[in-house]
C-alpha cells in the first residue's frame, strides 16, 4: 500500500512540472496585416532559421516570473506563412525568389523598480537567392528596437515590434535590389563577352603588335645568349586585360587581348643582321599573334558561366598559351631555327594565310 501511495503521488510531481512547464511558454500569433513595402522584382521564397536555438525567441516578463516567448508554428514556418500571404506579390513566375534566413532574433525584457517592463527586440536577417543552383548571399540587414510598457498584454506589444522590425528590414532590402539589379553581378543572369582592340603599339620596352609595326633591328636591345648558337632570339608573350560592367542584370566582359616582344631580352649577333633571320623572328611574333586570335574566336564561342566567368576565362588563357609555347617550339624544331628555307617559306604562308583569314593584316607580307 505505501509503494502504491508513493507511486501515485511521484506521478502527480511529474505531471504538475509538465503542466507547470508548459504554461510557462507564451505562443505569440503574427496578425495577418499587410506590409506596408511592395516588393520590387523579388519575392519571398523560404524562410530559413539559421540560430542555434530555434525553439523560442527569448523570455518576455510576466507575473509570477518570466515566460518563454514562442511564434505560432515555429519561427521560421511563421515568418514564411506571413510573409506569402502578407508581402509577397500575387504573380511571382518573372521575380527573383529570395530566402530570408533568420540569423538572429531575440527578445528580452527586465521588470523595473516602478514595476513597467523594459524589452528590446533584436532582428539579423539575410538575404539570399539561386544562382545556377547554387545559393548565393546577397545581402545582411538588422534592426533593433526597445520599448517599455505597462498594462499592456506582452503578446500584443511584442507581436506588433516585430511586425514593425520585419517592415523595416524588408523596405531596406526592397531599396538596396532596386539598385542591385542594374549594378550588382550577384543578381546577374548572363555574361556577354565583349572583346577590345590593343591601341598601345611602341611603349618604351614593350612592342606589341601591329600591321604598321613589323620588328626591326632595333628592337633587339638584349646581349646575345652565350648558351646558344643561334643568330637572334625574341620573346614574344600575350595575355590579356579584363573588366566588367553589370548593366540590367548582364555581366560585361570586356577582354582586350595583349600581344608584345620584351626588347630588353630580345637580342641578335652582330653580322647576322639581315632580312632574311628579321623575318625568321618576325614569324614567331606573328605565330604569337595567331595563337592570341585562335585565343579570341574560341571565347566568342564560349558560353560563360554568371558564377565562374572569371575561373573560366582564365583556364582557357592558360591552355592556349601551352598551346602557343609547342607552337613555337614545332616552327623552330621544323625550321631548324629558319635554316630549312623551304619549311621557313611554308611556315611563313601557312601562319600568315591564317592571320589574313582572320581578318589581320600581318606586320610583315
Amino acid at each position: 500500500m505505501q509503494r502504491s501511495i508513493f507511486s501515485v503521488l511521484l506521478g502527480f510531481i511529474v505531471l504538475q512540472a509538465s503542466y507547470s512547464a508548459w504554461t510557462q511558454t507564451q505562443t505569440i500569433a503574427l496578425k495577418p496585416i499587410r506590409l506596408n513595402v511592395q516588393p520590387k522584382g523579388f519575392f519571398i521564397l523560404e524562410v530559413i532559421d539559421n540560430r542555434a536555438i530555434t525553439t523560442n525567441i527569448g523570455k518576455i516578463w510576466s507575473r509570477p516570473q518570466p515566460l518563454t516567448a514562442q511564434l505560432q508554428g515555429g519561427t521560421a514556418n511563421a515568418l514564411e506563412s506571413f510573409l506569402k500571404k502578407n508581402f509577397n506579390p500575387v504573380n511571382t513566375d518573372s521575380l527573383t525568389p529570395i530566402l530570408l534566413t533568420i540569423n538572429e532574433l531575440r527578445i528580452s525584457e527586465t521588470l523595473t523598480p516602478e514595476n513597467r517592463v523594459k524589452g528590446e527586440v533584436k532582428m539579423i536577417l539575410g538575404y539570399e537567392t539561386y544562382r545556377e543552383g547554387r545559393r548565393v548571399l546577397l545581402t545582411n540587414g538588422n534592426a533593433a528596437t526597445t520599448y517599455t510598457r505597462a498594462g499592456v498584454v506582452p503578446e500584443e506589444m511584442i507581436e506588433s515590434v516585430i511586425r514593425k522590425l520585419l517592415e523595416n528590414e524588408l523596405k531596406g532590402f526592397n531599396n538596396w535590389f532596386a539598385k542591385g539589379i542594374k549594378t550588382s553581378d550577384l543578381l546577374a543572369r548572363e555574361v556577354k563577352l565583349i572583346l577590345e582592340e590593343e591601341t598601345l603599339i611602341d611603349h618604351g620596352d614593350t612592342l606589341y603588335y601591329h600591321a604598321k609595326r613589323p620588328l626591326n633591328w632595333s628592337d633587339f636591345q638584349g646581349a646575345p645568349s652565350v648558351l646558344s648558337r643561334w643568330a637572334a632570339q625574341v620573346f614574344t608573350s600575350f595575355g590579356f586585360e579584363a573588366r566588367t560592367v553589370v548593366a540590367n542584370r548582364v555581366i560585361e566582359l570586356y577582354v582586350r587581348p595583349k600581344i608584345w616582344i620584351d626588347k630588353t631580352i630580345s637580342w641578335v649577333r652582330p653580322g647576322s643582321k639581315n632580312d632574311y633571320v628579321l623575318d625568321h623572328e618576325q614569324l614567331h611574333f606573328d605565330i604569337t599573334r595567331l595563337a592570341a586570335e585562335r585565343f579570341k574566336r574560341y571565347l566568342q564561342k564560349m558560353t560563360f558561366s554568371v558564377e565562374d566567368f572569371s575561373s573560366e576565362l582564365q583556364y582557357q588563357y592558360i591552355d592556349f598559351y601551352r598551346v602557343h609555347s609547342q607552337l613555337q617550339i614545332q616552327y623552330d624544331n621544323e625550321t631548324g631555327h629558319g635554316t630549312n628555307q623551304a619549311a621557313q617559306a611554308a611556315w611563313v604562308k601557312k601562319v600568315r594565310d591564317e592571320l589574313r583569314s582572320y581578318g589581320v593584316t600581318p606586320a610583315r607580307p
